[in-house]
């Protein structure tokens, strides 16, 4: 399934990426995501996680709604489920936030990763009455809110503050920054829509008395903030920044000092690269297994049929010969290299496809080499 965007990457980024809010009618199938699928979110959560919560009127306490038991000897967690159905009969929110373990969720979560270059963390939200989950608020990343089951109400609001990050929340500021009175946006979301929010956008998401679920996709740059974090560890090797503080006449040279160093380590073009590797480098991406294909050592070639994709969203090294994906920095031979960056170039591709994209290197070694890049983890294969 894939999502109708309707507009590049480029020009999103460009007209509305941290600007302003974008809506995409229709971006989603009416019926790629049926209760079934939305109940297995909630079924596959970890039910001793904050990060599945209920809202009414304020957070729940867990408590009131799960049970912990001993099973054989382990203590496990689960919904008290009578308790559930009777908080959201009266108009809760079920929230499960950072999904695993949902095939489809993360088709549509690795589509918007894809398409901002940016990590993402996925939250699910449903709601079976007309109360809202929580005030309005601002949220400290951007989020794509795509609407899959039923509909729901959204009112948005120009931010009041710029850019917040998560130290900033809007309850801590809202009375230093509150919510302006008019509103920037109002609209329904139906059944396959897709709502842009930039971070700092005030919004206030209303059920309207029917059954509702949403995916709430959150994405994830480098800051300028995490940056300048990664640099004051290596600040400590500038041998003035070792010194000792006494008194501003006194010290006022030194910290001239240390500003000059601090500008050279900013600019530095190089420290920005390898900043930015190690941001990717933290990101992981959950491929498939394939152990009949990788854990075989008597496996035959792979299939002509079959996808392959990156693990990773983001792919800085491969002007300079290398790819970093799930950890793992890797030098990348000339053909090795052609191979990864068809792939890249496309968001993923086909054995077949590559076969007759790139006639120079045999079937057989392609192959292989697409084989060796996925037992490490570099590439994945889609059936």
């Amino acid at each position: 399934m894939s999502i109708a965007f309707n507009i590049s990457a480029g020009d999103f980024a460009e007209q509305y990426q941290e600007k302003k809010p974008l809506l995409i009618t229709s971006a989603v199938a009416k019926t790629y995501f049926p209760w079934q699928e939305a109940n297995e979110v909630y079924n596959n959560s970890d039910v001793a996680s904050e990060d599945l919560k209920l809202f009414l009127n304020g957070l729940i306490p867990k408590h009131e709604y799960t049970e912990k038991y001993l099973e054989i000897g382990t203590l496990r967690y689960r919904l008290v489920k009578p308790t559930v159905y009777e908080y959201l009969k009266n108009g809760a929110t079920l929230i499960a936030n950072k999904i695993k373990h949902s095939r489809k969720v993360d088709q549509l979560s690795r589509q918007v990763a894809v398409f901002t270059g940016r990590q993402v963390v996925s939250s699910a939200y449903v709601a079976l009455g007309e109360k809202e989950s929580s005030p309005c608020h601002w949220d400290t990343r951007d989020v794509f809110a795509i609407q899959l089951i039923g509909r729901k109400r959204w009112i948005i609001y120009e931010p009041s503050m710029e850019s917040p990050i998560f130290t900033q929340q809007s309850k801590d500021y809202k009375d230093q920054h509150p919510c302006p009175s008019d509103p920037y946006m109002d609209i329904v979301l139906e059944a396959g829509d897709i709502l842009y929010i930039p971070r700092g956008w005030w919004h206030n998401p209303i059920p309207l008395g029917e059954p509702t679920f949403h995916l709430s996709v959150g994405t994830f740059p480098a800051l300028t903030v995490d940056y300048l974090s990664w640099l004051s560890t290596h600040i400590e090797n500038y041998a003035d920044s070792r010194k000792s503080l006494n008194n501003w006449r006194q010290d006022s040279r030194t910290l001239a000092s240390v500003g000059n160093h601090i500008n050279e380590l900013i600019n530095n073009p190089e420290n920005y690269r390898r900043f930015i590797d190690e941001f990717t480098g933290a990101t992981r991406i959950d491929s498939p297994l394939a152990l009949e294909f990788f854990g075989n050592p008597s496996a035959s070639a792979l299939p002509e049929h079959l996808g392959v994709r990156i693990c990773a969203i983001c792919y800085p090294g491969l002007d300079s010969g290398y790819i970093i994906a799930n950890g793992t920095r890797l030098n990348l031979d000339l053909k090795s290299l052609k191979i990864v960056q068809h792939i890249a170039e496309s968001s993923g591709s086909s054995i077949i496809k590559l076969r007759n994209q790139l006639p120079e290197i045999p079937y057989s070694e392609l192959n292989t080499i697409i084989t060796q890049l996925c037992r490490q983890d570099i590439l994945e294969i889609l059936d």
